[in-house]
């Protein structure tokens, strides 16, 4: 296996940059969810809004796991 001398990857540093905004998503989802809604709201308003949120979030994970551990060619 060779050393690398050069330049961190770029596909590295984007998978990288990929999974923490995945989990910045994961963490603040609540509040974007809350943010997205009028002052006054009820659980059904709150449901249905964090089911639309939720096909980003499974969107960025697909691509970090497809990508991340995506076979090299040798």
């Amino acid at each position: 296996m060779g050393r690398v001398t050069g330049l961190v990857p770029s596909r590295f540093l984007t998978l990288v940059a990929h999974l923490v905004i995945v989990i910045t998503m994961f963490w603040s989802r609540e509040i974007n969810v809350r943010a997205s809604l009028p002052l006054e709201f009820t659980k059904e308003e709150y449901d249905s809004q964090d089911r639309h949120a939720l096909p980003a979030a499974t969107e960025l994970v697909l691509f970090v796991a497809v990508f991340g551990l995506k076979k090299k060619p040798l």
